[in-house]
């Protein structure tokens, strides 16, 4: 497989879980602008400071892990092969935590019908959007050229 099929498999799992979550943004306003569910506006305060509680450590946490999760398993792989889809993992371990912080800011919107949890959401998409794959990241986090990634294609 070469690297660009690998890169384009990262990409894909990217807009997917992209995409999910504007899907739900989209729906979840639309649910609780034609008061379709019930909110609950007397959890608002609980649940902005158990996402507060929540976001700060999966951010921080995210990229930490990524960055260990690289190191600790980037001497067994020999190959740029090997090494793409290692970071293709590491990628999906990062995106799910920012994403899992912006579903979870979701829900309590839908649970509460407060506007601040939909800004929260759309900080942590645009957040989300930041952590695209590319075959500059690779390379950066890999200690590799761009000419060695464009030379494994070419063979």
């Amino acid at each position: 497989m070469k690297s660009n099929e690998i890169l384009k498999s990262s990409l894909i799992i990217f807009y997917a879980l992209l995409a999910g979550q504007i899907i739900f943004l989209i729906i979840s306003l639309y649910v609780v602008s034609l008061d379709v569910i019930e909110t609950n506006s007397d959890l608002s305060l609980v649940l902005i400071f158990s996402v507060l509680l929540l976001l700060s450590p999966l951010l921080i946490a995210g990229p930490i892990i990524y960055r260990r999760f690289i190191l600790s398993q980037s001497d067994k792989c020999k190959t740029l092969e090997q090494k793409l889809v290692l970071y293709r993992q590491g990628m999906i371990i990062k995106l799910a935590m920012v994403e899992g912080a912006s579903i979870f800011s979701i829900v309590c919107f839908l649970i509460t019908g407060n506007f601040l949890f939909v800004v929260i959401a759309l900080i942590l998409i645009i957040l989300f959007a930041f952590h695209k794959p590319s075959s500059e990241k690779f390379a950066s986090d890999f200690n590799l050229s761009l000419s060695e990634i464009e030379d494994y294609n070419r063979n």
